[in-house]
């Protein structure tokens, strides 16, 4: 099958066959499917493909909407016309800078930072059938204009100064947004489904969203033996856009990539703590097939995680995905995939 390209660190791109595979050959029965760290949400595009009803839920209201463009809107309704047209700002109306006034130097170019602002402005004023779809273009776009895709770091200067090296794509990094969203927008029009799928998204904590689903996916962050790093801090920049008239107050301005403080939660994001809330969370849906999307190589150990699902489940397996490095992240090649699957 054909998937979207997604641009996010740990996505299940590259493994979401093997995923559905291994369930397959484990017989494990589901007509609900609840994706509980829904991310990029290819999983539950898989899943709605394979005519499953889905409910995608991710913390992040940023992920959310590019899960509605993708899994809830109707192919084609956003032109490729009115995508452009996002990109100029009409007369007579009044555009804030908050990006260009506040961002110089510290993702993008001054005149990217100025695009940024008038897009999303724009996008506010949009009917809401189209938002999903013009936010997925920008969020689409940002990513691909930034070397490794992330947020976590003011590192403008690796395009500015860029040499021959082992990473990034110094051509994608320096389309306009106009090329991109071209780009985006017939990608976009290419991966939504021709008939609606029965599909809920849900922008809640993973602990607040219903219990009565068959199957629970859940992947979780990770952490390893290094200094953590959380998704806020990755996509914080992204989620901003979301609240735009609320970026400037919440800019934390002691750290170097100006982090916006908004939506950022500890819960799944703590080292010290995740063992206890994953806890919480194999409580919470202990009456759903519990499939667990993890890494040999993270923090607690497999073993560990089989012991805590093993007080909810009298029946746990470890099933392997094969050796594959994070997407974004090829540093780890002796890693594997794994699914801790309880019932």
């Amino acid at each position: 099958m054909k998937l979207p390209v997604t641009r996010y660190y740990g996505s299940k791109r590259r493994v979401v066959e093997e995923i559905w595979f291994a369930l397959k050959k484990s017989r494990i029965e589901f007509d609900t499917f609840l994706d509980l760290f829904g991310g990029t949400g290819i999983v539950s595009y898989y899943m709605l493909a394979q005519g499953k009803q889905v409910c995608y839920n991710d913390l992040f209201a940023f992920n959310c909407e590019i899960a509605k463009a993708l899994l809830a809107t109707p192919k084609n309704t956003l032109s490729e016309s009115e995508a452009l047209a996002l990109l100029n700002r009409e007369p007579m109306v009044f555009y804030d800078n908050i990006i260009e006034r506040n961002y110089q130097g510290i993702y993008y170019l001054d005149e990217e930072n100025r695009q940024i602002d008038t897009i999303v402005q724009n996008i506010l004023r949009l009917s809401n059938e189209k938002k999903a779809c013009a936010y997925y273009l920008l969020f689409q776009s940002c990513l691909i204009k930034r070397p490794f895709n992330l947020f976590h770091r003011k590192n403008l200067n690796l395009r500015i100064n860029h040499s021959e090296s082992s990473f990034g794509n110094y051509v994608t990094w320096e389309k306009s947004f106009e090329q991109l969203f071209k780009q985006f927008v017939n990608e976009l029009n290419t991966y939504q489904f021709e008939q609606l799928k029965n599909v809920k998204i849900s922008n809640l904590d993973a602990l607040d969203c219903d219990t009565s689903y068959d199957l629970v996916y859940i992947d979780p962050p990770y952490f390893n033996n290094g200094t953590p790093i959380s998704y806020h801090s990755r996509y914080h920049f992204l989620e901003g856009l979301m609240y735009y008239n609320d970026i400037e107050q919440k800019i934390n301005r002691k750290k170097a990539n100006l982090e916006i403080g908004l939506n950022c939660e500890s819960e799944f994001e703590d080292k010290a703590s995740f063992s206890q809330n994953l806890r919480k969370l194999f409580a919470r849906y202990h009456k759903s097939v519990l499939v667990l999307s993890y890494t040999t190589n993270g923090y607690p150990s497999i073993d560990d995680l089989v012991c805590i699902m093993k007080e909810f489940k009298d029946h746990v397996k470890v099933l392997s995905l094969g050796k594959k490095p994070f997407a974004l992240n090829r540093s780890n090649e002796g890693r594997e995939e794994v699914l801790v699957i309880g019932k």
